[in-house]
C-alpha cells in the first residue's frame, strides 16, 4: 500500500535543554528556523533552547516558542528532501507549528502568537494555584461523570482537558480539584492519576483571561488558506479555510484538545504513516495506543531525520 502521511507536532512538556541544537549544527535551514524566531522575540531563544538554563526554557513565555521553533526546524530539513503529507496535526501549542507547516502562518506571526499565549496563560492563573492530570484508566464517559459527580466546593474548578489515547485522559484546573481528582479516579473506574509538568490549567475554564487577551492578537493575524488541511485541537477534522482555522484557535485554550478523535479522523482518511517533528516521541506513544498497526516515525535531530528520509523517500 502507498504511503500515506500526517506531520504532527507535539506540544508543551516535550521541551528538553539542548533541543535543536544538533539539527541547526547540521542543516542552514534549521538554523534560518531558529534565526527568525530569536528576530521576533527580540533575544536570543536558540539559545535557551540550545544551552538553557533549564529554569528560564521552563517559563510558558520561552518554552511555547522553543517548542515550535525546534519542531519547525525539523519540519524544514525534512520537506528539503521527504515528501508531503496530506495533513497536518499539532497537539495544543503544536497546532501552531501545523499551521506554519501548512501555510496558513508565518513563521515570525506564530513565533510571537505562541510568545503572547505563553504569557498570557502564565497571567490567567496565579502560579501555584493550578495544574494538569493525566488520569490514566479513563476514558471521555467515565471522566465526564467523574467530573459531574464529584463534591467539590464551588471556589474549586475541574475540567476535561484532553483526550489523549485510549486510557489517557487529561483534566485541568485549581490544584485542589486536581488532587481530588488524583486520589479519588479509581472509585470512577481509572487505575491512577499523575501530575503533569506544566505551570498551568491549560484547556480549562481558567484560562478564558488569557483566551480573551488573545482573541485580539488572533484577530489582526494574517491567515493564509492552508496548503495542506490542518486538523485544529477542538473541532478534530479537516480544515483549510483561513477564518474556520483563525475561529478555532481563538477557542483552542479554553476546550479540550481532542487528540485521539483527530488521529481516528486521520486513520479513517486512510493516513498509514504519522512523522512527528519535536523534542522526544510523546505523540508517537499516544498514537500507537490508538492503532497498533499504525507506522510512526519521530524525527528530533539530525540522525532520526536521515533515518526517516531512507525510510520515506
Amino acid at each position: 500500500m502507498a504511503e500515506k502521511i500526517a506531520f504532527i507536532f507535539p506540544g508543551q512538556g516535550s521541551q528538553t535543554v539542548g533541543m535543536g541544537k544538533d539539527i541547526c549544527a547540521h542543516h542552514e535551514a534549521a538554523r534560518f528556523i531558529f534565526a527568525e524566531a530569536d528576530e521576533a522575540l527580540g533575544k536570543s531563544l536558540s539559545t535557551m533552547c540550545f544551552e538553557g538554563p533549564e529554569d528560564d526554557l521552563g517559563l510558558t513565555v520561552n518554552t511555547q516558542p522553543a517548542i515550535v521553533a525546534t519542531s519547525l526546524a525539523l519540519f524544514k530539513c525534512f520537506t528539503e528532501k521527504g515528501p508531503q503529507p496530506s495533513f497536518v496535526a499539532g497537539h495544543s501549542v503544536g497546532e501552531y507549528a501545523a499551521l506554519a507547516a501548512a501555510g496558513a502562518l508565518s513563521i515570525q506571526d506564530v513565533i510571537g502568537l505562541v510568545a503572547k499565549r505563553g504569557q498570557l496563560m502564565d497571567d490567567a492563573c496565579p502560579a501555584g494555584t493550578g495544574g494538569m492530570a493525566a488520569l490514566i484508566g479513563m476514558d471521555r464517559e467515565k471522566t465526564l461523570k467523574m467530573l459531574n459527580e464529584m463534591e467539590l466546593s464551588a471556589d474549586y474548578a475541574l475540567d476535561l482537558a484532553g483526550l489523549n489515547c485510549p486510557g489517557q485522559v487529561v483534566v485541568a484546573g485549581h490544584l485542589e480539584a486536581i488532587d481530588f481528582a488524583i486520589n479519588n479516579v479509581r472509585e470512577f473506574g481509572g487505575r491512577m492519576g499523575v501530575k503533569l509538568n506544566v505551570s498551568g490549567p491549560f484547556h480549562s475554564r481558567l484560562m478564558k483571561p488569557a483566551e480573551d487577551g488573545l482573541s485580539g492578537r488572533l484577530t489582526e493575524a494574517d491567515f493564509s488558506e492552508a496548503l495542506i488541511p490542518v486538523l485544529p485541537n477542538t473541532l478534530a477534522k479537516s480544515v483549510s479555510d483561513p477564518q474556520e482555522l483563525k475561529k478555532a484557535l481563538m477557542s483552542q485554550l479554553t476546550l479540550p484538545v481532542l487528540w485521539e478523535d483527530s488521529v481516528r479522523y486521520m486513520l479513517s482518511e486512510n493516513i498509514n504513516t504519522f512523522v512527528e517533528f519535536g523534542a522526544g516521541n510523546v505523540l508517537a506513544g499516544m498514537i500507537r495506543k490508538i492503532d497498533r498497526k499504525a507506522r510512526v516515525i519521530a524525527v528530533h535531530d539530525s540522525q532520526s531525520l536521515n533515518t526517516a528520509l531512507e525510510e520515506l523517500v
